[in-house]
């Protein structure tokens, strides 16, 4: 059974090909001799080209589209500093429903924006569903200097490990498959803790993988699980030497 993507792709594409038979059909009426078609074409096009340059140059950008499938409907985009899911893919406009912005995260903005197909001719198009399911993200930890970074780090891998644990078995499956079709150096996909010594604090960047419509959510969850199993431990404090009250350090004056 073709699902509502396959639908959706055959009626774009039937649509195009029959406003492209129909104009070429109501043309060659019009001009009958080979010879007056040649000429007329020649006039025609170079008017064309010069009054209504953009939008060929978007006919041609939704041609291409349909063609090589960069993305597809459902797909999230960024093109330039647009960032959204493709709703649909038309002759001239693809649209967009918007996601960041002043959200600050990768949820809807409720805005609907329409991009002229050109953009495709000559704009990188990022594109985080293509092929691959899931993204790369991470979250930042800070921890005071004297803290137990040892437990800190076992508390932090513990507490991720059921919240994109399943991410992690699908994520390699999506790899190995593309294994088939591009060149990977590695396959590892496991969630991992970075640390990096600062100033005025530890740096810790906890590095997973997860859906990209699912990465807010599973954002907070995370955060939520690491903070709640910190909190039950007296010697991890979180923060930074400069915008907390040493004086509630526990130890101090001891």
């Amino acid at each position: 059974m073709p699902t509502a993507k396959d639908r959706y792709l055959l009626r774009k594409t039937a649509s195009i090909l029959i406003t492209v038979i129909a104009f070429a059909f109501l043309f060659a009426i019009w001009i009958e001799r080979t010879s007056t078609l040649l000429i007329a074409y020649g006039i025609l096009s170079a008017g064309i080209a010069i009054a209504l340059q953009d939008m060929l140059r978007n006919i041609a950008g939704g041609i291409l589209l349909i063609i090589a499938r960069p993305f597809k409907a459902g797909d999230r985009i960024q093109v330039q500093d647009t960032v959204g899911d493709v709703l649909d893919i038309g002759s001239l406009n693809t649209t967009l429903m918007e996601i960041r912005e002043w959200v600050e995260a990768d949820q809807y903005t409720g805005r609907i924006i329409s991009i002229p197909n050109s953009f495709v001719l000559n704009q990188t198009i990022k594109n985080y569903t293509r092929d691959y399911s899931f993204i790369w993200d991470e979250i930042r930890i800070l921890l005071i200097y004297g803290s137990n970074w040892k437990k800190a780090q076992e508390i932090a891998l513990r507490a991720a490990g059921p919240v994109v644990g399943e991410f992690e078995e699908l994520a390699k499956k999506e790899l190995l498959l593309m294994g088939e079709r591009y060149f990977f150096t590695t396959y590892d996909v496991h969630t991992n803790l970075f640390m990096k010594l600062e100033e005025n604090w530890i740096e810790m960047r906890l590095r997973y993988v997860v859906e990209p419509k699912k990465r807010r959510i599973i954002s907070h969850l995370l955060i939520s699980s690491i903070l709640e199993a910190f909190e039950k431990e007296e010697d991890i404090l979180v923060g930074t030497a400069v915008g907390i009250d040493l004086m509630n350090y526990p130890g101090k004056g001891q």
